[in-house]
């Protein structure tokens, strides 16, 4: 990795950003919201963007701006300090019900699937998938496979 980054390890050029089952605080998607911002704060976001999208929902569920979660971030030293911002801005009783609405976020219907299919060619190969986890986590395969580098590119967010 490229030491001269302040979040080497948050460079999405080369790897995707963590896993949205994972947790930071009691929080699904939360560590792949800090990758996301560290990278964009860096200029590495590569082919992700933060919002919109779930992380935009979390951080409305959550009733912070996507703003003041970037200056947390920034400010921050580690995932502890993030995780201790979270639990000091936001009412922790929610986190569950949190959970369950961002990992239950899915597909809508056929018309929905058309709309996200340019972005996510994947579906192509798996159109069983609904869930947006399920669809993240095998997005982030295929897209640093290098089978798929070049159209890979092609379903970068405008």
């Amino acid at each position: 990795m490229n030491e001269a980054l302040p979040y080497p390890d948050c460079d999405l050029r080369v790897h995707p950003p963590r896993s949205p089952w994972q947790q930071l605080a009691g929080l699904v998607f939360l560590p792949r919201t800090v990758d996301k911002v560290r990278a964009k704060l860096q200029g590495t976001l590569g082919l992700y963007k933060v919002t919109p999208g779930i992380s935009a929902y979390l951080f409305e569920y959550l009733g912070i701006t996507e703003e003041q979660f970037t200056e947390a971030v920034r400010g921050a030293r580690s995932d502890d300090d993030v995780a201790e911002w979270i639990r000091t801005h936001c009412n922790t009783t929610t986190f569950n019900d949190i959970n369950a609405r961002l990992s239950g976020r899915a597909i809508r219907d056929e018309a929905h699937l058309a709309e996200v299919l340019p972005r996510y060619p994947v579906l192509h190969e798996h159109p069983e998938l609904r869930n947006w986890f399920e669809i993240f986590e095998l997005d982030d395969k295929w897209t640093f496979d290098p089978a798929n580098a070049d159209k890979a590119a092609l379903t970068a967010p405008s």
